[in-house]
């Protein structure tokens, strides 16, 4: 969470979390999905795509991941299957990943995934500003 600016969330806060991850999924037919090690099943982050409330126009790939299991291509190969499932099963023209500037890990990932940086925009509810990288539907072969 030390990326997100803000402190964990509280119990009643990740309810509501899972609440609009929720909805989300009813409105739009994709969304967060749970990231489990395939070896052992265990629970190990998060991952998939959804509208993020700084930027409703694109949908937003994102990740995250416990940090025991952090530089070890998790990150990488969701975000790619992420991007693979929302221009092969919708008809989106531009996915977008958003970070902080500070989130290194994170804007390395996106890099690989043929992320580009676009936008810096503020995001008021937490007091940082956010960075909008963007990945345009490839042409078709």
């Amino acid at each position: 969470m030390r990326f997100m600016g803000r402190p964990p969330m509280s119990r009643a806060e990740t309810v509501d979390a899972f609440d609009r991850w929720e909805q989300h999924w009813q409105e739009h037919g994709f969304g967060l999905l749970a990231v489990e090690d395939a070896a052992s099943g265990e629970l190990i982050g998060r991952s998939g795509v959804q509208f993020h409330r700084a930027w409703p126009r694109d949908p937003e790939v994102g990740w995250a991941f416990d940090p025991v299991w952090w530089g070890q291509g998790q990150a990488t190969e969701a975000g790619r299957a992420s991007v693979g499932w929302m221009f092969g099963s919708f008809d989106v023209e531009r996915l977008v990943s958003i970070t902080t500037a500070e989130n290194l890990a994170s804007r390395r990932v996106m890099a690989k995934l043929g992320f580009v940086p676009d936008v810096t925009i503020p995001f008021p509810e937490l007091g940082i500003e956010l960075m909008v990288h963007a990945l345009p539907r490839p042409a078709p072969a």
